[in-house]
């Protein structure tokens, strides 16, 4: 029952050699929290950033992301798309952390592909989205260090939690579920901070089939 219960001269130097594309597979589940977004892409909503701050560097992180949110209005496609799938919390940590969160996008897609690998499934609260969360916090923790990990992470987690998943399950029993599987996955990245992604993947899924596994998923 445990268990069940359970920016573009700004960063193309810091990332070449990690091209990524957008990665798509099945789904349990729709409305699964992790939407992969290519690295070029996620550039551009962090240029944009960086060209309101260039020319009002003044402004509050608020007033930027007013800024960004004013500009985008009434716009359906491109970069609005992204900006609009995160979290408020997390835009202002993109203002914040530009370069912290072009890793974190990194991170996010990794696992994503790594889960797809694992389980051929994206799922949502079940074994796969507790290996999702685990492994993107592991990578997280890699590449920014334990306590950026846990601010994205957390921003990420700052959703309207009212009524219930596609799964029926409620949306705060997710939430818990998914910032305890962070925490978890925190503290194995730090403790495998030289490993490739492919081993990252293997430690993180040893430990959500381990009979004494900390990870908690709702239903199978």
């Amino acid at each position: 029952m445990k268990r069940v219960l359970k920016l573009l001269s700004y960063f193309l130097v810091l990332f070449i050699g990690f091209p990524v594309s957008v990665l798509a597979g099945k789904n349990d589940f729709q409305d699964n929290d992790f939407v992969c977004v290519e690295q070029d892409e996620f550039e551009k909503i962090l240029m944009e950033i960086q060209d309101i701050l260039s020319l009002h560097p003044e402004y509050t992180e608020d007033m930027v992301l007013a800024v960004m949110d004013e500009q985008y209005r009434g716009v359906e496609k491109g970069v609005i798309e992204i900006w609009n799938m995160l979290t408020d919390s997390e835009k202002k940590l993109c203002i914040r952390y530009p370069f912290d969160a072009l890793k974190v996008n990194k991170a996010k897609n990794i696992a994503f592909a790594q889960t797809e690998v694992k389980f051929g499934i994206n799922g949502l609260g079940d074994r796969s989205d507790a290996f999702r969360h685990g492994i993107w916090n592991a990578e997280m923790t890699v590449l920014i260090g334990k306590e950026k990990a846990e601010l994205f992470a957390t921003a990420h987690e700052d959703n309207l939690v009212t009524g219930n998943e596609s799964d029926g399950y409620p949306k705060t029993l997710h939430r818990d579920m998914d910032l305890h599987n962070n925490e978890v996955g925190r503290e194995i990245g730090e403790l495998h901070v030289e490993v490739s992604e492919e081993e990252m993947g293997d430690i993180v899924y040893q430990e959500v089939y381990s009979a004494k596994t900390k990870f908690i998923w709702i239903h199978e």
